[in-house]
């Protein structure tokens, strides 16, 4: 008896002990004063133990521009992390969070991580279009060579942008190219010496749907198109305001898909044919924030519950597993400037305030 006395406490302590050793960590890009053109950014890492800042750490300073060009940088598009482990940045950088080194600074479009694989797309008017893949295994970047490499699900389109409105063309394998509209927008405003592509996303082999905006970028149509019979069908117009960010449409389930332009999301109900603009942002971890803000600031919901009001950017809010930060502004006039980061503390159900130096990109969590 006395043998399960003293053993039972041991283990429910051990077991509690464990349950409460939760390691998060936040990666944060800040920029570093005194570079001048180059543009030298600082990526930290603030340390969070059981919901509690402990520290941070700097984990490496990488150089932005050279010589006017473009080389590593955090704060152009959405940056993502890989196996907690890879940072790639907007326009295809890749860091190694790790070993504390930039693996590639090339530049081309995400398409998708797979096992130990990255997989980018480029058009350039330079360097033409390809496909390429980098291997975190062997460290080693290489342009895909086979003609059939078809790494999303869909068929090779293009807009082609010399000219407004877009047109949009389907090259069918083995085939000349062939116009599915002459109208497909305007697109968003140019960032930089090119307007990014209309936002598009593949529902089947056949079928995709994409973002028609008009030339003042105040409205949005979104059409569903069949290669196939280049029939063009509205599923629903939305108001939207120039954003310098692109607009992306993502997957939610097999009837609904989601698109994120600015403050806005707007649900893609595709057995409606209808789209439905958002109030709150789709829950992730269980955090939401309000999509638009207000003279108080925006709501930020856990569980459907109401847990704050702040005035943040929508791209410097992230979540993970019962934790959230964002970087807290006080507006003054039409100016906002930065107050810190405000993070969520779920064992005290509060929020804390970290100080912070001015933010750049709120990258996002790793778990450790």
């Amino acid at each position: 008896m006395k043998y399960f006395i003293i053993v039972i406490p041991f283990l429910l302590c051990f077991f509690s002990k464990a349950q409460e050793d939760n390691k998060q960590s936040l990666i944060v890009v800040q920029v570093e004063p005194g570079w001048g053109n180059k543009f030298r950014q600082q990526i930290l890492s603030y340390h969070f133990l059981n919901g509690i800042y402990v520290g941070r750490d700097q984990i490496i300073r990488v150089t932005g521009k050279v010589e006017g060009e473009d080389l590593i940088r955090t704060d152009i598009g959405n940056n993502f992390l890989y196996k907690d482990r890879y940072l790639i940045t907007g326009i295809g950088n890749i860091i190694d969070l790790d070993e504390k080194k930039v693996l590639f600074d090339g530049k081309g479009k995400l398409i998708r991580c797979e096992n130990d694989s990255a997989v980018f797309y480029t058009n350039d008017i330079f360097k033409g279009k390809f496909y390429s893949v980098y291997n975190f295994k062997t460290k080693k970047y290489g342009i895909v060579k086979s003609l059939v490499f078809k790494p999303i699900v869909g068929q090779e389109v293009e807009f082609d942008k010399t000219s407004a409105p877009f047109k949009l063309y389907y090259y069918p394998q083995g085939k000349t190219k062939e116009v599915l509209t002459t109208d497909a927008g305007f697109g968003q405003p140019a960032v930089g010496k090119y307007p990014p592509d209309p936002p598009i996303f593949w529902i089947d082999q056949n079928q995709f749907v994409y973002g028609w905006i008009n030339k003042e970028s105040t409205e949005l149509a979104i059409y569903r198109l069949s290669v196939n019979s280049k029939e063009k069908k509205l599923i629903g117009k939305a108001a939207i305001t120039p954003e310098k960010e692109p607009a992306t449409i993502s997957k939610i389930d097999e009837k609904g898909l989601v698109l994120n332009l600015g403050t806005k999301q707007i649900l893609i109900d595709l057995s409606k044919e209808a789209l439905i603009e958002m109030e709150f942002t789709r829950p992730y971890c269980g955090f939401s924030f309000e999509c638009q803000d207000n003279d108080l600031g925006r709501s930020v919901k856990l569980n459907d519950q109401q847990v704050g009001t702040f005035q943040f950017k929508p791209m410097n809010f992230k979540a993970d597993k019962n934790i959230a930060a964002l970087v807290k502004e006080i507006r003054v006039g039409n100016e906002t400037y930065q107050q810190g980061l405000a993070v969520w503390d779920n064992i005290h159900k509060t929020w804390i305030t970290v100080d912070c130096e001015e933010v750049l990109s709120l990258v996002g969590w790793i778990n450790r």
